[in-house]
């Protein structure tokens, strides 16, 4: 699953990675909890449109729960989320995620070069607030060892694709990522206080050295 991330990119990084404009003031997001705003990324025609978007869709009943997530395996099938992934997919632009492999055990995965990433996400419209979801995969390799879920992170050069198209072009991209796309280290549990966003939470514990899957995994660029 993914329960938190965080987006630090700058205007110009965004420009540079997508192609985006943003008009906007950017501030840097340590700590994206559900519910919050966060920015994503939609086709506009030819281009790529940035717009504010809350993480999360309310329960709609009793005995619902909060979705934040939604699995690749299953999109397609789950009523919630099938004319969403037809329909209106979505970039989150996220500079890494945090996962926990035990309770108050959190961790940063961010990509190798610590660059801006792309996960797959789908856009929904509840009156005048648009909401998304992120999607999902199974962990791959080491990453298994934190957590059996990881966010669907789009390979470089595939956003437009991704956005573009009927349901059946986009499955294609619904791959999972290779772990050696990232590195991982832990960071102090108060990451889990959805109040506190400074840059302090991707602090390395003391001691952590950063952990890189095996290279021969796939490589992000090519």
């Amino acid at each position: 699953m993914c329960g938190r991330f965080t987006s630090t990119a700058t205007t110009d990084e965004l420009m540079r990675r997508f192609g985006v404009t943003i008009l906007e003031n950017l501030r840097p997001r340590w700590n994206i909890a559900p519910s919050q705003n966060s920015m994503v990324l939609v086709r506009d025609g030819l281009h790529l449109q940035a717009k504010t978007a809350a993480w999360g869709l309310p329960p709609t009943g009793p005995n619902k729960s909060f979705l934040i997530n939604a699995r690749m395996e299953t999109v397609r099938e789950k009523p919630t989320f099938r004319d969403a992934f037809s329909l209106s997919r979505c970039i989150v632009v996220a500079s890494g995620w945090y996962e926990w492999s035990a309770p108050k055990t959190p961790w940063h995965i961010q990509l190798s070069d610590g660059g801006v990433m792309a996960m797959a996400g789908l856009l929904f419209q509840q009156g005048s607030q648009s909401r998304f979801v992120i999607m999902t995969s199974a962990a791959d390799g080491k990453l298994a060892e934190i957590h059996h879920r990881q966010p669907l992170v789009l390979a470089a050069g595939t956003e437009t694709q991704w956005l573009g198209g009927n349901a059946d072009q986009a499955a294609k991209y619904c791959e999972i990522a290779p772990a050696s796309w990232f590195n991982w280290y832990r960071v102090a549990p108060d990451i889990g206080k959805a109040g506190i966003d400074h840059p302090g939470l991707v602090t390395p514990l003391e001691g952590d050295a950063l952990l890189p899957a095996k290279p021969d995994q796939g490589d992000l660029f090519g």
